[in-house]
């Protein structure tokens, strides 16, 4: 019966520890969202822009491979080491990955806010001629995350930005933008992030919550 017993036991850690194996889908997807992370130049956004691209094209059906291709088309974006042209020609792909996202999972509060993000770096590359076209619909981007999931510190770290750089363009104060970055600090110091990354959630954003968080003391 002792030996019976250890067998079954034996055969259920088994079974668990297969379980709790990655795919070759989550292997590869946690190795480059790694790199992404990483990435401190154009050459690094665009090798994991590809990357992201020849998984995407493997796995048809999931939408992290094209969230995170798009976050690396935003950091393109941004990069004033582009010409304008060529930041928007990179936002102009990240909108569509976003939208091929999304038809995969909707009312998915992280590709809403990047859908926000993208927005913002259109405003960044030409503040004075898109902020007041562009500034609301980012905002209300951010809104729309929130609304699915008020704890998403991404979307409260970028509303945080916007609000500030709407506050400095009026000479209004930073009290509401700091009031976001402060929630958002908060929310990333008490994730898990280790749990998140082995789910292929994103993590990105706390250096900018950081950032701000100090400005605001």
């Amino acid at each position: 019966m002792k030996k019976l017993t250890l067998l079954i036991a034996f055969l259920f850690l088994t079974v668990l520890s297969v379980k709790a194996q990655d795919s070759p889908f989550q292997k590869i997807m946690k190795k480059e969202i790694e790199k992404l992370v990483e990435s401190d130049s154009l050459a690094r956004f665009q090798e994991s822009a590809n990357a992201f691209t020849r998984i995407a094209a493997l796995n048809p059906s999931e939408w992290q491979p094209l969230y995170y291709q798009a976050l690396a088309c935003t950091y393109q974006g941004l990069s004033s080491k582009l010409s304008p042209d060529k930041r928007d020609e990179a936002l102009l792909k990240a909108e569509d990955l976003v939208r091929k996202a999304e038809a995969l999972s909707t009312s998915n509060s992280e590709i809403i806010a990047l859908k926000g993000f993208i927005t913002m770096a259109k405003v960044n590359i030409d503040p004075a001629g898109r902020g007041q076209s562009l500034s609301g619909t980012a905002l209300t981007e951010f809104s729309k995350s929130l609304a699915v999931d008020s704890n998403n510190p991404r979307a409260l770290i970028l509303m945080a930005q916007m609000e500030a750089g709407i506050a400095r363009f009026f000479g209004s104060g930073t009290e509401k933008a700091c009031s976001l970055a402060k929630q958002s600090m908060a929310i990333f110091a008490a994730q898990d992030e280790a749990a998140l990354k082995a789910e292929m959630k994103p993590t990105w954003g706390r250096n900018l919550a950081e950032k701000m968080s100090k400005s605001c003391e």
